[in-house]
């Protein structure tokens, strides 16, 4: 060994020493501080080290595009892009949701009791639940269909929702055995969480028809706005609300055809206000239940809208005197008061649908049902 290889050497060795006494120093000076032995010292910086390096490689891993096995071994994947070209269901599901809700309702409304409530609450939903429970409380005094529409053998499947957003919704048509006026059916689904139930059940009025809606194998579009339609849902209904008020207010052109069921609301409202002139004011209001409208696209461009108004008979009875309701068959039931002395309110859902033309025209009635669900009197 020549002279510079062992100076080399030597210098080496001197170096190591010297690195080892200053580690050595640093960690024994650590540990005291900490009041920890040196060993266990060593072992939290090795795990702290540790998960640092971890950290570092699993932000590197995911931060580069073009590691894709690497995300998929990691199961880190983008959110997949909800469809809106398909239909929410199939066919088959729609009609089995169908089977539910209408054997639901029948078995809510031909009964009485607990099971009866909650099938009926199975059944329906929001005004819907509202009038069907009015429907089975006032069934003594109010006339029934011969055979119901929920009995039907054989319901027609008219729509479907189109993409995987909410609310979703089904649309379908019952014809009455016995030949009664057929029967348009709303089922709405809010959110993932909850089921599809019936938001109204509402016979046509002749001689209207329902025009065709896309193919069930694509779904149809909600109408969220009146973005081609010659009037938006919401103003069809507001407008045909304000146009039934008694007594009668000046509005603005209408956007809707004349109608029997708005005629006969009026002259209701006219003859009850005769009635009772001599005993009582009467008043008549109807307010659209904003969370009812929906607006479900037709192949041709037009809609099909619903929605529910609420409306409200009030008398205030004049000074000395009072107004029977012996008459009013519902009123009794509902209240217990045959003699009002100071005021009284009826409370009737109306259930209505419109086909609304594209671009322009007159929206149309298609069906329209009322049910009175509530009373009050003193």
């Amino acid at each position: 060994m020549t002279r510079r290889e062992v100076i080399t050497r030597g210098a080496a060795a001197l170096r190591a020493r010297c690195g080892d006494l200053v580690r050595t120093d640093v960690i024994t000076q650590g540990a005291s501080a900490l009041r920890l032995r040196r060993d266990d010292l060593t072992r939290v910086v090795r795990v702290l080290v540790g998960c640092v390096v971890c950290l570092v490689c699993a932000a590197v891993i995911v931060s580069v595009p073009g590691w894709a096995a690497t995300h998929a071994l990691l199961g880190i994947h983008q959110a997949p892009t909800a469809s809106t070209t398909s239909p929410a269901l199939s066919v088959d599901q729609a009609k089995k949701i169908l089977a539910r809700a209408f054997t639901a309702a029948y078995l809510g409304e031909s009964s009485t009791g607990p099971a009866a409530q909650a099938q009926l609450r199975t059944a329906y939903t929001n005004e819907g639940l509202r009038g069907a429970n009015g429907r089975v409380r006032l069934a003594s005094v109010q006339p029934a269909a011969a055979t119901s529409p929920l009995l039907a053998p054989d319901p027609k499947l008219l729509a479907v929702s189109r993409g995987f957003g909410f609310p979703r919704f089904i649309v379908a048509q019952t014809v009455p055995s016995d030949g009664g006026l057929p029967v348009l059916h709303l089922l709405v689904s809010p959110d993932v969480a909850t089921p599809y139930r019936i938001t109204m059940s509402v016979e046509m009025v002749p001689p209207a028809t329902v025009e065709l809606f896309d193919p069930l194998s694509k779904g149809s579009p909600l109408v969220t706005d009146g973005t081609g339609l010659a009037v938006a849902p919401a103003t069809l209904l507001s407008r045909y609300a304000a146009q039934m008020v008694f007594p009668a207010k000046a509005v603005l052109k209408a956007p809707f055809d004349a109608d029997s069921f708005s005629g006969q609301v009026r002259a209701g409202a006219a003859g009850v206000a005769a009635a009772v002139a001599s005993q009582a004011t009467f008043t008549q209001v109807h307010t659209v239940v904003p969370s009812s409208v929906y607006g479900v696209r037709q192949a041709g461009g037009g809609a099909l809208v619903f929605g529910v108004l609420v409306r409200t008979d009030s008398f205030a009875v004049k000074a000395d005197q009072n107004v029977s309701t012996v008459g009013n068959k519902a009123f009794v039931l509902l209240t217990g008061k045959k003699l009002i002395t100071k005021a009284a309110s009826i409370t009737t859902l109306e259930f209505v649908t419109f086909a609304v033309p594209r671009s322009t025209g007159q929206a149309t009635l298609v069906a329209a049902r009322e049910q009175i669900v509530a009373g009050s009197g003193s």
